[in-house]
């Protein structure tokens, strides 16, 4: 029997890998003679760095780059992935550190950066929340030294920002230079993108033309309108009635702008985006952004994950495959990973199984619509929470539930 385990991470208690770990062993108790693969997987958010390097496990080594009054930090795990931390500009243009990821594919490097890392909302108190101010230069500067680290192929995701400045912040740190009427540099934030006049293209990384993004990216939304960046996401980052209106209008300002550059001008912005496109106005427009002036791919997280895994020629080569996460709910069915897995199975006509810390009842429907062959909570109803949680407990439940629930199944 061939079987391949793809797990999802059981936030704050196991790993992808530990999950699947867990998995594997209890498939082995009931067939010692199985094949088995196990291949960590996530949609773009927690666990996507484990998925891609193959597991975080040890620290091979730790190196230390004293740069002046700040400094980068580097440390690589068993699988060869580096984890580089390095000091950028954070959303309230403070100095800040932040961590991404390099993996040496052989022929090239591939960098795995976290957006909200540089311009979260979590690194905003709530109190200076104010997307009129608060900017992405941080992540232009992740992309640059990633750059300098020799990268040239991304994967970014655009999740939880505290900015609504259309991406120019981070083209800033790239080298494009954003001015206003009296030709100066516009300020950080919405409000800088508010007195947008004109772009200059001479200072741009040359090495930027060399690069391909992938951007995962989890909603479809414009870059303008009542479904827009401006109008649904900004309040939530602090913005004021008065300033949404004044936002959406430099927002449409520099789309304007931008578009009528593509049209006249074949060089460093493309033509192939408009503002409409689905994810345009994802994390304050910096799907925009990288969309028309990065060339860049935006699609579903758990799609760019499963591609760089070739997750789809693992399945059609096993008999059966297990996944697994930790809450399995009425939002399963909408981009989260077990549900991407379960399609793909499906898709070759495999059987797969949903090892979940919890089910709740309106998730069983998935097992009865065929989605599922069979969807098992491995948390036994009368455990304690804090109990369940406990990573040796969790790893303990995967196995003998794995065990037990596929002797059921044959």
């Amino acid at each position: 029997m061939k079987v391949l385990i793809a797990c999802d991470s059981f936030k704050d208690c196991m790993t992808s890998m530990e999950a699947g770990m867990a998995a594997r062993e209890g498939v082995l108790r009931i067939c010692p003679d199985a094949e088995i693969t196990v291949c960590p997987v996530a949609d773009g958010g927690e666990g996507t760095v484990e998925a891609l390097c193959g597991g975080v496990n040890g620290v091979a080594s730790t190196i230390h780059n004293q740069k002046e009054t700040e400094s980068t930090n580097e440390w690589t795990n068993t699988y060869g992935a580096i984890f580089r931390t390095i000091v950028v500009t954070g959303p309230l243009g403070d100095r800040i550190h932040a961590e991404y990821v390099i993996i040496d594919k052989g022929d090239y490097k591939l960098a795995v950066l976290e957006m909200a890392a540089a311009a979260g909302l979590m690194l905003v108190p709530k109190e200076n929340r104010n997307p009129m101010h608060t900017t992405t230069y941080g992540v232009g500067e992740m992309i640059r030294d990633a750059i300098d680290q020799g990268c040239s192929s991304f994967i970014i995701g655009i999740g939880g920002s505290a900015t609504n400045d259309g991406g120019i912040g981070m083209l800033q740190a790239l080298g494009y230079r954003f001015v206003d009427a009296h030709g100066e540099d516009v300020a950080f934030g919405g409000d800088g993108l508010c007195k947008l006049q004109d772009i200059y293209f001479e200072d741009v990384m040359p090495r930027l033309r060399r690069c391909t993004f992938k951007i995962a990216c989890d909603v479809d939304n414009p870059l303008l309108g009542e479904t827009g960046c401006t109008y649904t996401f900004a309040k939530q980052k602090g913005a004021t009635d008065d300033s949404i209106s004044v936002m959406e209008i430099g927002m449409k300002r520099y789309a304007d702008l931008v578009e009528h550059m593509a049209i006249c001008d074949e060089g460093p912005v493309t033509s192939n985006f408009r503002r409409n496109y689905p994810g345009a106005g994802a994390a304050g427009g910096i799907g925009y952004a990288f969309l028309m002036f990065l060339n860049a791919q935006l699609r579903p997280g758990v799609d760019i994950i499963f591609d760089e895994l070739c997750l789809e020629e693992r399945i059609k080569k096993v008999d059966i495959i297990l996944t697994g996460e930790g809450k399995t709910d009425s939002q399963t069915v909408h981009g989260k990973t077990p549900y991407g897995v379960a399609n793909l199975a499906k898709k070759h006509g495999k059987r797969v199984y949903l090892f979940s810390g919890c089910v709740t009842a309106d998730a069983k429907r998935l097992e009865e619509e065929g989605v599922f062959d069979g969807i098992y909570a491995i948390t036994p109803q009368d455990m304690p929470m804090e109990d369940a949680i406990r990573k040796d407990i969790a790893m303990r439940n995967m196995t003998e539930t794995v065990a037990e629930k596929l002797i059921i199944k044959g």
